[in-house]
């Protein structure tokens, strides 16, 4: 009777999670615009759903990313609006196109005819996670932990309730991962058919996800080392994973050609499928070492009887303790050092000066950044790798990454001894962070929030084996008894922490990183907002604005001027809305410098007459000025 109810608190535990995570979700969800959302919602959705419908195989072909799941997810809002007639186009309101104008009454059901669905997909996978968890580490509560911190992300409701490949990259290829796992462990056909389908729609989300093949191969060769005394068979076990692998290479492939037919255009030649796969950007180069080590291990296995293969495998597996140790004492140290350098307000690195020298430079250059040049080749390369981690660690939940924290510790004192399958998930996702910073340093990429969706849902499951692991040392309290209370913890903290981001999940900064400082711009969130005043005074059908964003023109009754180079006969602006990005890289500018009153640095500088600061933080704003002209 026990363990019925202790289930049946589980089940009701997990759809309480899934609640949470719609009623977040649902809030404010049609009241924003995101930056190059627009694409999106105006030209690529509706783009691929009407090359499917006119047969017209080329079209399908949307973007480089290529963003078809998003297509195929979000597509379903076109049974219910249009949006390609959202923005008005007639010359006398738009004068020529100096203006930018657009039904505002229209904008919000727009929004979320296409971007529920997203939300939708997103909530109901968080069923299969807690599904697939269980069976990977046979433990209900292992499996629960995981899933409510995932329903409880404010980073991962936020990207679920926008119109972007990485709004179902990150579900998409955490399933992948999942699959790949249980297919390791449990070794039966329907995790490798899983494998397939979640590895092919992941490739159809955006290109960085063909790091899941590296990322296989990786768990492979780390299973086969962790669990080699019960791997009698080596040569046998390689070809096996090996075959495995190509027929989830194949298989994905297949399923990416079958639904962006492009692939299969003569003219192209094969040209979309190579380049979203072997050849996406980035893989191009890791694909050849890829395809040798395979062979190399191809080559030990067959011509050598897995004999070089078993006695490499078995030193490691001596040494397979302190090796996770030391992978989270390197770890450990990174994370700490960010947190140490951020509560004394970034004196040891400037991360907010890096971050905005790398956005004006677009790359990895600190050439403007004093005493960055002094430093050694060694010490600069260090601290571009500790920069890339930055954003990540500011933006988990605390009590998530304190989890991870003390489990690190506890594992570099104490080691870590459970089944193989939670070692080597503990081991990997411990280490992923490290290797995928690490390559994004080498390829000169800033790394923000976004670029990192791929680890939130994988902290996730890292924190919750931390949490189970933690608890054993509670000895003298019940099992459900110290379950509920950490749950209830969860719970309380996570929506805390909801409640507290609203409405801006996505540019979510915990309460460890000092207010002075930022991980993101707003990233198109607050112009709704600014709209919201300036449609409030007397008569805003009549207003002309200039913004640094477009989004705003979405949700304004008046007009928006075009061009960054404003021209004083054509139109004159009687307010200036300034984002904190468009303040850094796109300023306007006076076509006619003489024709106007004042200098357009004035209006940069000027007391702005309404303003909101994302997350509560000054140095993240839209801002509101009169303008004198």
């Amino acid at each position: 009777m026990k363990n019925i109810t202790e289930k049946k608190l589980i089940k009701i535990l997990l759809l309480a999670s899934i609640v949470c995570f719609y009623a977040f979700g649902l809030f404010h969800i049609s009241k924003f615009e995101t930056v190059d959302e627009h694409f999106w919602k105006y030209d690529r959705v509706p783009q691929y759903w009407s090359a499917l419908k006119n047969r017209e195989w080329k079209k399908t072909h949307i973007n480089d990313k290529p963003g078809i799941s998003v297509a195929l997810v979000s597509g379903v809002g076109l049974l219910f609006e249009n949006p390609i007639t959202h923005r008005i186009r007639d010359e006398k309101i738009t004068k020529n196109e100096v203006y930018t104008v657009y039904d505002s009454n229209r904008t919000e059901k727009i929004n979320f005819s296409l971007r529920f669905p997203i939300l939708l997909f997103n909530g109901l996978f968080i069923f299969f996670f807690f599904w697939i968890i269980r069976k990977i580490t046979e433990n209900d509560w292992l499996a629960l932990f995981a899933s409510v911190s995932i329903a409880l992300s404010p980073i991962l409701i936020g990207i679920s309730q926008i119109i972007n490949p990485d709004s179902l990259l990150w579900s998409f290829s955490f399933a992948s991962i999942l699959s790949y796992l249980a297919l390791i462990k449990i070794k039966k056909l329907k995790f490798l058919i899983l494998s397939i389908v979640f590895t092919g729609f992941s490739l159809l989300s955006k290109y960085s996800a063909n790091i899941l093949f590296p990322i296989f191969l990786s768990l492979i060769t780390l299973n086969y080392i962790f669990d080699i005394e019960n791997i009698k068979k080596t040569k046998e076990y390689f070809l096996k994973q090996i075959f495995n692998l190509i027929c989830i290479f194949v298989g994905s492939a297949v399923i990416f050609s079958i639904f962006m037919p492009s692939v299969f255009v003569k003219s192209k030649k094969l040209k979309h499928l190579y380049e979203g796969t072997i050849g996406a950007p980035g893989m191009e180069k890791i694909f050849p070492l890829f395809a040798w080590v395979i062979l190399i291990i191809f080559v030990l296995a067959i011509f050598f009887d897995g004999r070089i293969l078993k006695k490499v495998g078995t030193y490691l597996n001596d040494k397979k303790e302190l090796l996770l140790k030391l992978v989270c004492f390197i770890m450990l140290f990174i994370f700490s050092f960010i947190l140490i350098n951020g509560l004394t307000n970034q004196k040891i690195i400037p991360f907010n000066l890096m971050r905005n020298e790398a956005y004006f430079q677009r790359g990895l250059i600190f050439e403007n950044i004093p005493g960055y040049d002094d430093n050694s080749a060694l010490v600069q390369n260090f601290k571009k790798l500790i920069l890339q981690f930055y954003p990540f660690v500011y933006s988990l939940h605390p009590l998530v990454l304190i989890t991870v924290l003390l489990f690190w510790i506890k594992i570099i004192f104490k080691g870590f001894k459970r089944s193989n399958i939670l070692f080597l998930t503990v081991f990997f996702f411990s280490l992923f962070p490290l290797i995928y910073f690490f390559g994004n340093t080498m390829a000169k990429v800033l790394t923000n929030i976004r670029y990192s969706i791929m680890l939130y849902p994988i902290f996730s499951l890292l924190a919750a084996i931390g949490i189970i692991d933690l608890l054993g040392y509670f000895k003298n309290i019940s099992k459900i008894k110290k379950y509920s209370i950490a749950i209830s913890l969860l719970f309380v903290l996570g929506c805390a922490s909801l409640i507290n981001a609203k409405p801006f999940y996505f540019n979510y900064t915990n309460s460890l990183l000092p207010k002075k400082f930022i991980i993101t711009d707003a990233w198109g969130y607050g112009e709704y907002e600014a709209a919201e005043y300036l449609n409030s005074l007397p008569n805003p059908e009549d207003l002309i604005i200039w913004s640094d964003r477009s989004a705003i023109c979405q949700f304004l009754k008046g007009k928006c001027i075009r061009d960054y180079k404003i021209d004083l006969n054509k139109s004159v602006p009687d307010y200036m809305v300034i984002s904190r990005r468009g303040e850094f890289r796109h300023k306007f500018i006076w076509a006619y410098p003489e024709l106007a009153k004042k200098d357009f640095m004035y209006y940069y500088e000027k007391d702005p007459e309404w303003t909101v600061e994302i997350g509560g933080r000054k140095s993240n704003f839209v801002r509101i000025v009169k303008s004198e002209e």
